[in-house]
């Protein structure tokens, strides 16, 4: 054999691929892997997912500090009024806000009755644009630089899709569930006088309805993330198709009479039903042009509460098929 062919193929065996000769890790641990350095490369991206986290961290302080000035004088002018019913009020006003831009509620339950009232402008609204920032990129990108192969080099699609629903669940909790969490133990400290048996039924709730909202957002950002190869064309299609059917439904709630089925197509307003339905609400009142309206949600007549929650189910499963269908199509 010839030194130029020898020379030859030691230039091959030197750059071609090996064998791998490390420590292989678990499925589980590529997975986690794959989220978590999504989650750092968007940090370090983006500069307006910082500015909205910094901005959500301050309005919590803000609020807290409303609260806890005003704690007395809200005692003082109602004597049946605990540091509960203030912990309990609180805590599901600014959870439900998550999901709030313009529809005032008031629930009648066996407990009595709460009000809660959101104002377009709350925390909803950069709470969403947050999320959407980091959630349309997830799979856009990959379409766009060509990065699917890579990952199914070591992964099965389905792991890919398992992956990147993580990498958002994994963000929505540090941005929703870890906070309002945070949120219960500092009004428990701050309000004083809580009973911690009668105030933890308030703490399942924010975890559950915060891992809700989390799943919902997911399916549906990730579904507009996998049909197309533009974050930027992704997130605003889904921004704009929450936002505005949220405006337009609740528009016709305010003016109109008693609230039609068109509220099942609203997403927010199906995940804000959803919240009273959890806390054991039979009927849920709101305010609009004409007075005082109701949805009983067991009496068998219109809206019922098996459809608030069959249409959340949808939203969820509909989000994922359109994510595993596309995937599917992508890599063939």
């Amino acid at each position: 054999m010839s030194e130029s062919i020898k020379s030859s193929e030691a230039y091959v065996k030197k750059f071609a691929f090996r064998p791998f000769d490390g420590v292989r890790r678990g499925r589980i641990y590529r997975l986690g892997a794959i989220s978590w350095q999504w989650w750092i490369h968007e940090w370090k991206r983006s500069k307006a997912v910082k500015f909205l986290i910094g901005f959500l961290i301050f309005t919590f302080i803000l609020m807290n500090m409303f609260l806890l000035f005003t704690r007395d004088m809200m005692l003082a002018m109602d004597p049946d009024l605990t540091t509960n019913d203030l912990l309990e009020d609180n805590l599901f006003t600014m959870v439900r806000g998550i999901v709030s831009f313009g529809i005032s509620f008031e629930v009648e339950s066996d407990n009595g009755m709460s009000e809660a009232q959101f104002n377009f402008g709350g925390t909803s609204i950069f709470i969403l644009i947050l999320l959407v920032i980091v959630g349309s990129g997830l799979i856009a990108d990959d379409i766009s630089n060509q990065t699917t192969e890579i990952y199914y080099s070591k992964l099965e699609k389905y792991e890919y899709v398992l992956g990147k629903f993580l990498a958002f669940f994994i963000f929505g909790n540090i941005v929703l569930t870890l906070p309002y969490v945070f949120e219960f133990f500092l009004l428990v400290v701050g309000l004083g006088n809580i009973d911690l048996i009668t105030a933890f039924p308030a703490l399942v709730h924010v975890i559950l309805f915060t891992e809700i909202i989390t799943i919902t957002y997911s399916a549906i950002i990730l579904a507009f993330s996998s049909l197309t190869n533009r974050r930027l064309y992704a997130g605003l299609t889904s921004f704009m198709l929450i936002f505005t059917v949220n405006m337009i439904v609740s528009s016709l709630t305010l003016s109109g009479g008693e609230a039609g089925f068109e509220i099942l197509f609203d997403v927010l307003t199906v995940l804000l039903l959803t919240s009273y339905i959890l806390t054991g609400a039979t009927t849920v009142e709101y305010r609009s042009f004409r007075g005082i309206q109701s949805i009983n949600l067991i009496d068998g007549v219109g809206i019922e509460g098996w459809m608030v929650l069959g249409a959340l189910g949808l939203f969820i499963l509909l989000g994922f098929l359109i994510v595993v269908v596309q995937v599917w199509r992508h890599s063939k």
